[in-house]
């Protein structure tokens, strides 16, 4: 048969396809599957792309909102200071010192706050500074963070430490570079603690810089309509240069003293509201009676004390002599 030249061909139509047909089938699977993976592969990065368009967009507007009002302005990548939003503590925190909340009421939260006709009418400004004076441990941190948590503004505590230097011309920079953070801000509370290491009287041997960051402080206190309230804490305000307590810079200053018995109540009510106790008012009184030479951070520190006492017993509740323990 093979020898017959036209049965050679016809075998040759019939067997050649098969192995070719089987290699085009092959091929035409793999163009199926490389054509299924690049539309995978499309979809993938089609939404990756997505993902990635979803996540700029979130950082624009992360960004956009921190520009705006929407993030907390002390979380702004250009503060170098440990700015906070508004303290949650306020006046009904701080026990006593009920003349002293009547004063700032009337010369600062009010004015700041602009919800008062009369304060508008007749053009009464707020204080660009006020002082805290008296003896270590009155209260004058608390009550500062209370100031600031009645008006609701971003926050920022400090001590004169954190801005005095060793560095020659740094301490001015620090000064500057904290009112020029505060200008940031609509309205913003400044607190600095122990301002008698830094605004101390500029006698004849005081160093030239020192006397330089003095000047630049007080300048910027003489701002005729400033974004800041700058509270100040001292237990020594006879030591502070005069320039600093002069009309317009802590021209109101308020003595923070040891309190009354009355304070000496409140304090304790105010430090136990939030502790399981068994205390009547009876022994409220007598707490107050018997602490007279406290101030109020003793008497927290006294509180802080006996529920560690009770806790240490297991005890349901903190009693009267816990309290009294270390009296």
């Amino acid at each position: 048969m093979l020898d017959n030249p036209w049965l050679m061909g016809l075998s040759w139509v019939v067997c050649i396809p098969i192995p070719v047909f089987a290699t085009l089938s092959t091929l035409d699977d793999q163009d199926e599957e490389n054509s299924s993976d690049a539309t995978e592969k499309q979809q993938v990065q089609s939404t990756s792309s997505k993902t990635n368009q979803n996540h700029t967009t979130q950082d624009r507007q992360h960004r956009d909102e921190s520009h705006s009002g929407g993030q907390s302005p002390y979380q702004q990548s250009d503060l170098t200071y440990g700015w906070e939003s508004a303290p949650p503590t306020r006046f009904r925190d701080v026990g006593g010192m009920d003349d002293l909340k009547r004063n700032i009421m009337r010369s600062v939260l009010r004015p700041l706050s602009h919800t008062d006709a009369a304060y508008e009418r007749f053009n009464v400004s707020p204080p660009n500074g006020i002082l805290l004076h008296g003896p270590p441990g009155t209260g004058k941190t608390h009550f500062a963070r209370a100031i600031a948590g009645e008006l609701g503004h971003p926050y920022l505590e400090l001590s004169a430490g954190d801005i005095k230097s060793r560095w020659v011309n740094e301490s001015t920079e620090q000064v500057n570079q904290l009112f020029n953070e505060a200008e940031q801000f609509d309205r913003c509370v400044i607190f600095v603690d122990e301002i008698d290491a830094l605004l101390a009287g500029r006698g004849n041997d005081l160093h030239r810089e020192h006397a330089q960051v003095v000047n630049e402080f007080l300048a910027h206190l003489d701002d005729e309509d400033p974004s800041f309230l700058l509270i100040a804490a001292t237990n020594r305000a006879d030591l502070l240069d005069e320039a600093a307590t002069r009309r317009g810079r802590f021209d109101q200053q308020y003595e923070v003293g040891l309190p009354d018995k009355e304070a000496r109540e409140l304090i304790f009510r105010v430090r136990l509201r939030e502790l399981p106790s068994d205390l009547d008012d009876d022994d409220y009184e007598t707490l107050a009676e018997q602490t007279g030479d406290r101030s109020a951070a003793d008497i927290v520190g006294m509180v802080d004390d006996a529920a560690m006492r009770a806790a240490e017993r297991d005890a349901e509740a903190i009693t009267k002599d816990d309290l009294l323990e270390w009296c």
